[in-house]
């Protein structure tokens, strides 16, 4: 075996890339060695950032890896580096009050609910708006091959409602579900998995159906729907008072017709604002910075995912249900968006 490099070695003594960042700038001081490697002080005075998003099969991961690059190439002296978190919403919140990750994606419902402290939440969290994206929403599919075409028909079923604890899990099993007097584990057995499982076990066919929170056309249902007939199945009317009374952010709208194959008329469905969030701890002139990359960026971010055509500086504040950041809202003022 050949010779470990240093960041290998650091690495196998449990040392991590941001620790030695964090440490270096004395160390390297103490030994005097600037003057002979001054690229090693720069290194230490980049501080490293995380960008929470979801899972890998959905579209924030690939969002949040570009919105990464754009800040990092664009605010010196920070590397940003977007990652995968499996709780979504929720992991990504409590992630970033525990200065765990600075910057993430979620849903507007966590969101309010984080920062006020509401359940599933504990406590208050550290956190602040970044700005309103575009919309997400459930989208509730059946295998076609099992005949279900409503959510009454789902009664006996097994239906995959996201990973535990998460957004798409609570919103499905507490509030979706329930409303059309579907109780889990009762009415209906629900699998608590990954959406790039739930993928595999639809096309499979060891699943009857899924029901997964995320923005209209993503890679995942493109996929599924490219693979095995689905039916698309509608939220009903007499449901809809009910899932406000528990989720006073959720509004009703149509998925529309022929976003994925098969799909050929529009299916009413629950939906919030997608919202990006960040650490209140964060320096005001890095989130200036960081606003400004990302919107004179747009062109860019959205080669990773169609879904954020939608993200419009105009639409920052729509659907934000928690205070803005001040240094993001001082580049939105300065382009004449007021709340």
């Amino acid at each position: 075996m050949g010779k470990k490099n240093f960041l290998e070695k650091i690495k196998e003594d449990g040392f991590t890339r941001r620790d030695f960042l964090k440490s270096s700038a004395a160390g390297i001081a103490t030994a005097g060695l600037v003057t002979q490697f001054p690229s090693l002080l720069f290194a230490a005075k980049v501080k490293e950032y995380t960008f929470g998003s979801a899972s890998a099969s959905g579209s924030w991961y690939p969002l949040a890896v570009a919105m990464s690059k754009v800040v990092s190439d664009n605010v010196p002296g920070y590397h940003v580096t977007g990652v995968t978190t499996p709780g979504a919403s929720r992991e990504n919140i409590l992630r970033i009050h525990r200065r765990e990750m600075e910057v993430a994606w979620s849903s507007a419902n966590f969101l309010y609910q984080g920062y006020h402290g509401l359940a599933p939440f504990k406590s208050k969290n550290d956190v602040l708006g970044w700005f309103s994206s575009y919309p997400g929403l459930f989208t509730i599919v059946a295998r076609k091959a099992t005949g279900i075409k409503t959510m009454a028909d789902l009664k006996g079923k097994t239906v995959a409602t996201g990973t535990p604890g998460s957004m798409t899990q609570i919103g499905n099993d507490d509030v979706i579900f329930p409303a059309h007097g579907l109780i889990p584990g009762k009415d209906y057995k629900p699998e608590n998995i990954e959406f790039s499982t739930a993928i595999e076990k639809m096309i499979d066919g060891h699943l009857d159906a899924c029901s997964y929170f995320m923005g209209a056309g993503v890679p995942g249902f493109v996929r599924m729907a490219d693979s095995v007939k689905l039916n698309f199945i509608p939220i009903e009317e007499v449901a809809k008072a009910k899932i406000n009374e528990k989720d006073p952010v959720a509004y009703f709208d149509n998925l529309p017709a022929n976003t994925y194959r098969g799909q050929e008329e529009p299916v009413l469905q629950v939906h919030m604002a997608y919202i990006t969030c960040c650490g209140s701890y964060l320096d005001d002139e890095f989130m200036y910075k960081a606003t400004k990359a990302v919107f004179e960026n747009l062109g860019f971010i959205t080669s990773a995912s169609a879904v954020f055509k939608d993200t419009k500086i105009k639409n920052v504040y729509k659907g934000m249900p928690i205070p803005m950041h001040p240094g993001a809202a001082r580049y939105y003022k300065e382009k004449g968006v007021i709340k």
